[in-house]
Protein backbone atom coordinates (compact mmCIF):
# COMPACT_ATOMS: atom_id res chain seq x y z
CA UNK A 1 0.00 0.00 0.00
CA UNK A 2 1.15 3.45 -0.97
CA UNK A 3 1.43 5.91 1.68
CA UNK A 4 1.47 9.50 1.16
CA UNK A 5 3.81 11.87 3.43
CA UNK A 6 2.30 14.98 5.85
CA UNK A 7 0.44 17.47 3.25
CA UNK A 8 0.76 19.15 6.68
CA UNK A 9 2.95 21.90 5.04
CA UNK A 10 1.45 22.44 1.88
CA UNK A 11 -2.07 22.55 3.75
CA UNK A 12 -0.81 25.25 5.96
CA UNK A 13 1.01 26.94 3.56
CA UNK A 14 -2.19 26.99 1.37
CA UNK A 15 -4.53 28.31 4.11
CA UNK A 16 -1.54 31.10 5.07
CA UNK A 17 -1.84 32.66 1.45
CA UNK A 18 -5.54 32.57 1.88
CA UNK A 19 -5.36 34.19 5.53
CA UNK A 20 -2.86 36.80 3.94
CA UNK A 21 -4.82 37.46 1.07
CA UNK A 22 -8.47 37.78 2.79
CA UNK A 23 -6.40 40.17 5.31
CA UNK A 24 -8.02 44.04 4.86
CA UNK A 25 -5.86 45.94 2.33
CA UNK A 26 -7.31 49.19 2.55
CA UNK A 27 -3.79 51.52 2.20
CA UNK A 28 -1.48 48.81 4.05
CA UNK A 29 1.77 48.62 1.99
CA UNK A 30 2.80 45.63 3.43
CA UNK A 31 0.02 43.69 2.25
CA UNK A 32 1.62 43.09 -0.56
CA UNK A 33 4.99 41.81 0.73
CA UNK A 34 2.75 39.37 3.25
CA UNK A 35 1.10 38.03 0.63
CA UNK A 36 4.29 37.61 -1.28
CA UNK A 37 6.00 36.12 1.54
CA UNK A 38 3.41 33.51 1.87
CA UNK A 39 2.95 32.71 -1.41
CA UNK A 40 6.56 31.77 -1.59
CA UNK A 41 6.43 29.61 0.53
CA UNK A 42 3.14 27.78 -0.80
CA UNK A 43 5.30 27.73 -4.13
CA UNK A 44 8.47 25.56 -1.83
CA UNK A 45 5.73 23.50 -0.38
CA UNK A 46 4.22 22.75 -3.71
CA UNK A 47 8.03 22.18 -5.05
CA UNK A 48 8.16 19.49 -2.30
CA UNK A 49 4.47 17.79 -3.44
CA UNK A 50 5.62 17.77 -6.58
CA UNK A 51 8.88 16.15 -6.04
CA UNK A 52 7.38 13.60 -3.53
CA UNK A 53 4.63 12.92 -6.22
CA UNK A 54 5.70 12.49 -9.31
CA UNK A 55 8.95 10.89 -11.23
CA UNK A 56 9.44 7.00 -11.14
CA UNK A 57 10.00 7.17 -7.45
CA UNK A 58 7.46 9.24 -6.40
CA UNK A 59 4.17 7.95 -4.82
CA UNK A 60 2.57 8.16 -8.36
CA UNK A 61 4.10 5.74 -9.66
CA UNK A 62 3.69 3.26 -6.85
CA UNK A 63 -0.26 3.97 -6.82
CA UNK A 64 -0.23 3.38 -10.25
CA UNK A 65 1.62 0.00 -9.80
CA UNK A 66 -0.69 -0.83 -7.46
CA UNK A 67 -3.90 0.10 -9.22
CA UNK A 68 -3.01 0.44 -12.99
CA UNK A 69 -6.53 1.76 -13.64
CA UNK A 70 -5.88 4.38 -12.02
CA UNK A 71 -2.98 5.74 -14.30
CA UNK A 72 -5.30 8.60 -16.40
CA UNK A 73 -6.20 10.17 -13.04
CA UNK A 74 -2.83 10.56 -11.93
CA UNK A 75 -2.28 11.86 -15.17
CA UNK A 76 -4.74 14.39 -14.85
CA UNK A 77 -2.94 15.29 -11.36
CA UNK A 78 0.47 16.02 -12.44
CA UNK A 79 -1.20 17.96 -15.44
CA UNK A 80 -2.84 20.16 -12.24
CA UNK A 81 0.35 20.35 -11.13
CA UNK A 82 2.18 22.20 -13.87
CA UNK A 83 -0.89 24.58 -14.11
CA UNK A 84 -0.98 25.37 -10.70
CA UNK A 85 2.96 26.10 -10.95
CA UNK A 86 2.22 28.20 -14.07
CA UNK A 87 -0.87 30.39 -11.88
CA UNK A 88 1.63 30.48 -8.89
CA UNK A 89 4.39 31.94 -10.93
CA UNK A 90 2.00 34.45 -13.10
CA UNK A 91 0.47 35.45 -9.41
CA UNK A 92 4.05 35.88 -7.72
CA UNK A 93 5.07 38.18 -10.85
CA UNK A 94 1.67 40.07 -10.39
CA UNK A 95 2.26 40.45 -6.30
CA UNK A 96 6.33 41.56 -6.80
CA UNK A 97 4.83 44.50 -9.54
CA UNK A 98 4.40 47.24 -7.23
CA UNK A 99 2.77 49.03 -9.44
CA UNK A 100 0.61 46.05 -10.95
CA UNK A 101 -2.78 44.84 -10.71
CA UNK A 102 -5.20 46.44 -7.73
CA UNK A 103 -5.10 44.23 -4.70
CA UNK A 104 -8.55 42.81 -5.33
CA UNK A 105 -7.20 41.37 -8.72
CA UNK A 106 -4.56 39.42 -6.82
CA UNK A 107 -7.12 38.72 -4.17
CA UNK A 108 -9.42 37.25 -7.07
CA UNK A 109 -6.20 35.28 -8.54
CA UNK A 110 -5.39 34.19 -4.89
CA UNK A 111 -8.42 33.02 -4.09
CA UNK A 112 -9.19 30.32 -8.00
CA UNK A 113 -5.20 28.72 -6.67
CA UNK A 114 -6.54 28.56 -3.36
CA UNK A 115 -9.46 26.70 -4.32
CA UNK A 116 -7.63 24.57 -7.28
CA UNK A 117 -5.26 23.31 -4.36
CA UNK A 118 -7.82 22.39 -2.45
CA UNK A 119 -9.33 20.27 -5.28
CA UNK A 120 -6.56 18.99 -6.26
CA UNK A 121 -6.04 17.59 -2.62
CA UNK A 122 -9.59 16.52 -2.55
CA UNK A 123 -9.15 14.14 -5.98
CA UNK A 124 -5.44 13.02 -4.59
CA UNK A 125 -7.58 11.66 -1.14
CA UNK A 126 -10.39 10.13 -3.22
CA UNK A 127 -7.74 8.41 -5.59
CA UNK A 128 -6.20 6.99 -2.98
CA UNK A 129 -9.51 5.86 -1.52
CA UNK A 130 -10.39 4.37 -4.93
CA UNK A 131 -7.12 2.38 -5.29
CA UNK A 132 -6.78 0.86 -1.62
CA UNK A 133 -10.48 0.53 -0.51
CA UNK A 134 -11.48 -2.76 0.66
CA UNK A 135 -14.96 -4.04 0.28
CA UNK A 136 -15.71 -5.72 3.67
CA UNK A 137 -18.71 -7.24 2.29
CA UNK A 138 -21.19 -8.59 4.58
CA UNK A 139 -23.42 -11.33 4.45
CA UNK A 140 -27.18 -12.03 4.33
Amino acid sequence: MVTFGPAQPLLHDTRALARAVAAPVHDDPAWRERVAVHLRGLRTAFDAHMRDTEGPSGHYAALVDSAPRLAYNVDGLVREHAAMLDGMRALQEHVDDGSGPAAEQIQAWARLLVNQLSTHRQRGADLLLEAYQTDLGGSD
